[in-house]
């Protein structure tokens, strides 16, 4: 694969492309059940459930999805753009109102109003361990520290979350679009040391939060792409040249992180490398399916990828999980493992009708929710 406009091409292939994977990724990783209980006894994963640990460790991607939407983030604010002034700022962020604070209101409204009419009906209540009301409202939108108390773990040193809680990403990314005039001049000022330097303190777990928010992935990634979009740099061509190495180094670091997770402090280095080199080898892994004709677009699966990513949780995934829980009532690490693949199939698919219906009933309303893509 040579010349510019092929690269530009096959790079807009594998952006679109990629999202869907990549909204699949955050399912599984959402999916893991943090208390497992056989015979009404709290048993730990590790040792007494080696399937399931290995299975939902393997597919916890969440790193690589959230590093990837937030360098491409970063990178497609710039794409195009020939001159950073006012203007073009106030375009962006007109845009960017559209694109994340619309949907990202309207999701936590969603999800406030599901759980106050949970805890409306008393036969329900019970499922939500959780008090919902308008004293703590506008928490809700920003810092809802009771989203972790839902039984789901700390992820990559996030306390902070809204109450649709998978948005913390499109928070932090809403804070970086307003700041890309920092962003913009840090990455002309510090060229590619200052990305480096960033990279080290994400690396190194010293900057993880701001401002109850902003995390450490925001900070690196988003401006990692925004220093590729403001130097005009081809993704597909840049991640092209460490194609064999990622694909050498990415397995092995998988297996270092299976071997060290729970056990070796070291993991979480170990897991941070991976997420670096896992995102390498899935953007180039794909660019070379498509150079190969192995894959094409689907133009559905493209749009279809926030409404999945804004609808999973809680609507879908933690009901079918309650569901499939309540019936099978699982008490084995091959029927916890089946389970685990069943309530993610089961989610997508259901996101995906619904989402179809929705696109076919109320066309408007759904390119409004799901920020006009």
């Amino acid at each position: 694969m040579t010349g510019l406009k092929n690269y530009k091409e096959l790079q807009s292939q594998v952006i679109d492309f990629i999202r869907f994977p990549l909204i699949v990724g955050v399912v599984f990783s959402h999916n893991i059940v943090t208390e497992i209980v056989i015979n009404g006894e709290i048993v730990g994963s590790n040792n007494e459930l080696p399937i399931y640990t290995l299975c939902s460790r393997l597919f916890y991607v969440g790193g690589i999805s959230i590093a990837l939407f937030f360098l491409m983030s970063g990178f497609l604010f710039f794409l195009n753009v020939e001159k950073f002034d006012r203007h073009n700022y106030a375009s962006k962020l007109q845009n960017r109102t559209k694109t994340l604070l619309v949907p990202y209101l309207f999701w936590n409204l969603a999800v406030f109003a599901l759980y106050m009419i949970i805890n409306a009906i008393p036969q329900l209540s019970s499922f939500l361990n959780k008090d919902i009301g308008f004293s703590e409202f506008f928490s809700y939108f920003w810092n809802n520290d009771g989203a972790q108390k839902e039984g789901y773990a700390m992820e990559m040193g996030r306390g902070y979350r809204p109450l649709a809680y998978q948005f913390w990403f499109i928070r932090d990314l809403i804070v970086a679009v307003v700041l890309t005039p920092i962003v913009y001049f840090f990455c002309r000022t510090t060229k590619i040391y200052g990305v480096i330097a960033l990279g080290i303190l994400w690396y190194l777990g010293i900057w993880t939060e701001l401002i109850g928010g902003h995390s450490g992935y925001c900070i690196f990634f988003f401006t990692a792409g925004v220093y590729c979009g403001i130097n005009k740099r081809n993704l597909v061509e840049d991640f092209s040249r460490v194609r064999k190495l990622s694909f050498i180094l990415y397995p092995i670091l998988v297996i270092a992180d299976l071997l060290t997770y729970g056990t070796y402090d070291c993991n979480v280095y170990i897991y941070n490398a991976s997420t670096v080199a896992g995102s390498l080898f899935w953007f180039n892994l794909i660019a070379l399916l498509f150079e190969k004709r192995k894959i094409k677009s689907i133009p559905f699966l493209g749009a279809a990828s926030f409404f999945v990513f804004a609808i999973h949780e809680p609507f879908l995934l933690r009901t079918f999980r309650k569901i499939t829980f309540m019936i099978v009532k699982p008490e084995s690490d091959l029927t916890f493992t089946g389970l685990y693949f069943m309530n993610v199939i089961l989610v997508i698919f259901t996101a995906l009708g619904v989402y179809y219906v929705l696109n076919r009933v109320f066309p408007k309303f759904t390119t409004v929710i799901k920020g006009g893509r």
